[in-house]
C-alpha cells in the first residue's frame, strides 16, 4: 500500500492497516478518548468508560485491534498501570479479548452488530414499539395514593401531617440505642415475616387498652405502613371483578390498592352517621370504612350504623376493612372504640399506622386479622414484600413499652387541639363568606365547604401556585360531590396558620 493510513471514519477512529503473517488487521488509534485530569473520576475509570461506550455504540468495530499499552502511554499521556487496569476490566467484562502475541481486540458481540439506520424490516424497530404494561397495572395510571403536590416540602395546609418539629427525638434515639444494645445481632438478621414478636405484643396491649381492639399478638402482621397493609388485604381476598364498596369521597390509597387487585369499585355515600348501607343486587367481597373519623369528611360513624354494618357483613359473608388512621386525636370526649371491638363474627380486618402519629418517614403499619386470615396475609407478605426493618420495629416496641408513645400522643392531642382552635378562629376572621367549616371534634384536618357553584379543583390549583396546598374534595370522589377544600392544621404553628389563611383571603379577593 502507498500509505499505511486509511481514511478517517466519522472523525472517530483512525484505522491503520497492518500486515501480520499475511493477514490484514485493522488497528484503531482511540482518537475518541479524552481524559480530563480536572475531573474527580479516576483516570482509569474515564478510559474504561469511554472505550466501553465506543464498543456498545459501534464506534469501535468488532475485531478491531487496539494499540499497545506502550503506544497509548505516549498518545494519551497516561501511565501503563492506568491503561492495563482499564483494559483488564474490559476483558473481564467481555468487551475486549487478549490474544497472546497479537494484542488486544474488540470482542465479537453479535447483539451489538445491528444496523445503525434504515426503515426496512432489519431496522431497530424495538425502540419505537410501545412498552407493554401488564393489564392489571393499566388502571393504576389513573389513580394516586395522595393528591399531587408541586413540591415535597410540607406547605400549609397539606392534610394529615404530624408536627415533626415536636417529635421527642431524644426519647426515640434512646429507645433505638437500647434496642441495639439488647439484640443487635438478631436485629441485623432477617426476622419473622409477621414482625418482631416484641412489637406485636406491645401493640396488642396498646390496641386493647386504647382502641378496644380484641386481638392477640399472633393476629398482628407488621407492615411497611398502611398502604402495604391494604395491599396485603387486597391480594389475599380480592379476585378480578370482585365488588368492593368504598366510602365516597374516600382515601385514595385504598382505592389504588383495590384497583390493583382487579376490584370493581362501588362508591357508597356517606351521611352524618357514616357510610350508608345501600340495597344493591351484587353483594360486595369487602367494604372499606374509616368509622372513627371518616376521611375526608370527618364524620364519626354512629353506634346504630356500626351495628347495622356488622350485621350486614355477618349475614352476607362480607369482609370489613377498618382503617383507623388518626383515632388517637380526639378533642371532645374519649376516643371512640374501634369497630373491630364490636365484631363478634370475625369479619373485621383492622389497619393502623405509626406514620401519622409519630413521623411520616417511619414506614411501620400493621394489620390485625381474624385468625382465619392471618396465615394467608403472612404468606402474601412473605412472597410480595418480605420482612419489615427489624431495628425500626425494635425501637417502636421499646418506645411503646417505656411509655414514650402514650406520652407523645397525650402531648400532641393537647397541641393539636390548640392548633385546631387557632385555625377555626383565623378561618372565621379571614375566610368567612368563602368557606364554611363544620365543628372539628377529632383528627388532623378540616373540610371547608365552598359555594355550590364553585370549582374546587381550579381554586386548589391556583392556591398551589401561590404556595398553599389545599386539595379539592373532588380529588377524593368517584361521583360528583359538592365543592370543598381540605385543610391540614396539625403541622403548622398558630402564626403560620394565620399568615396562610390571610394570604388565601387576599388571593381570593
Amino acid at each position: 500500500m502507498g500509505s499505511n493510513h486509511a481514511r478517517r471514519i466519522g472523525a472517530i477512529q483512525e484505522p491503520i492497516c497492518v500486515a501480520m503473517m499475511g493477514t490484514i488487521m485493522l488497528v484503531v488509534t482511540l482518537n475518541m478518548v479524552r481524559v480530563d485530569r480536572r475531573r474527580r473520576e479516576p483516570l482509569q475509570l474515564q478510559l474504561y468508560g469511554q472505550v466501553r461506550r465506543a464498543i456498545i455504540s459501534g464506534e469501535l468495530a468488532s475485531g478491531a485491534r487496539l494499540p499497545s499499552a506502550r503506544d497509548l502511554v505516549e498518545q494519551l499521556g497516561l501511565s501503563r498501570n492506568t491503561i492495563v487496569y482499564a483494559f483488564e476490566r474490559l476483558v473481564a467484562e467481555g468487551y475486549l479479548q487478549s490474544r497472546i502475541g497479537s494484542g488486544m481486540f474488540v470482542a465479537h458481540l453479535p447483539a451489538l452488530e445491528r444496523p445503525r439506520t434504515g426503515s426496512g424490516s432489519n431496522a431497530n424497530v424495538a425502540s419505537s414499539d410501545r412498552v407493554h404494561i401488564a393489564r392489571r397495572v393499566a388502571p393504576l395510571t389513573e389513580v394516586s395514593v395522595n393528591p399531587e403536590y408541586p413540591t415535597l416540602k410540607v406547605r400549609p395546609f397539606r392534610p394529615c401531617q404530624p408536627a415533626v418539629a415536636e417529635f421527642p427525638l431524644r426519647s426515640w434515639n434512646r429507645a433505638r440505642s437500647y434496642a441495639l444494645r439488647l439484640q443487635a445481632k438478631e436485629l441485623m438478621c432477617e426476622g419473622d415475616v409477621a414482625g418482631l414478636p416484641r412489637l406485636r405484643a406491645a401493640l396488642a396491649t396498646y390496641l386493647r387498652d386504647a382502641r378496644g381492639v380484641k386481638c392477640g399478638a399472633e393476629q398482628i402482621v407488621i407492615t411497611a405502613g398502611a398502604q402495604e397493609a391494604l395491599s396485603l388485604i387486597s391480594a389475599s381476598l380480592v379476585e378480578t371483578g370482585d365488588a368492593v364498596w368504598m366510602e365516597d369521597p374516600g382515601y385514595l390509597g385504598a382505592r389504588a390498592s383495590f384497583l390493583r387487585a382487579g376490584a370493581k369499585l362501588t362508591p357508597v355515600s356517606v351521611d352524618a352517621e357514616g357510610l350508608t348501607v345501600p340495597r344493591l343486587r351484587q353483594t360486595p367481597r369487602l367494604i372499606y370504612v374509616t368509622p372513627s373519623r371518616q376521611f375526608p369528611l370527618g364524620t364519626t360513624m354512629s353506634l346504630p350504623r356500626r351495628l347495622a354494618l356488622l350485621e350486614f357483613a355477618r349475614t352476607n359473608g362480607v369482609w370489613l376493612v377498618e382503617d383507623d388512621y388518626d383515632s388517637e386525636f380526639r378533642y371532645v370526649g374519649r376516643p371512640v372504640p374501634s369497630l373491630q371491638g364490636l365484631d363478634e363474627g370475625g369479619r373485621v380486618i383492622y389497619v393502623g399506622s405509626f406514620s401519622k402519629v409519630l413521623f411520616g418517614s417511619l414506614r411501620l403499619g400493621y394489620v390485625v386479622a381474624p385468625p382465619s386470615l392471618v396465615g394467608a396475609i403472612r404468606k402474601v407478605k412473605e412472597v410480595e414484600y418480605g420482612t419489615s426493618p427489624g431495628i425500626e420495629q425494635a425501637t417502636a416496641a421499646l418506645f411503646i413499652e417505656e411509655g414514650y408513645f402514650a406520652a407523645h400522643v397525650r402531648r400532641m392531642r393537647k397541641l393539636y387541639r390548640e392548633r385546631r382552635d387557632s385555625f377555626l378562629q383565623a378561618a372565621q376572621k379571614y375566610l368567612s363568606g368563602l368557606l364554611t367549616f363544620p365543628p372539628i371534634d377529632a383528627g388532623m384536618d378540616a373540610l371547608g365547604w365552598l359555594a355550590r357553584d364553585a370549582d374546587d379543583a381550579e381554586l386548589s390549583r391556583r392556591l398551589a401556585e401561590a404556595g398553599i396546598d389545599v386539595p379539592p374534595l373532588s380529588a377524593y370522589s368517584l361521583k360528583p360531590c359538592p365543592p370543598g377544600l381540605l385543610f391540614g392544621f396539625t403541622a403548622f404553628t398558630p402564626g403560620q396558620i394565620r399568615s396562610a389563611l390571610q394570604a388565601i383571603s387576599d388571593f381570593v379577593q
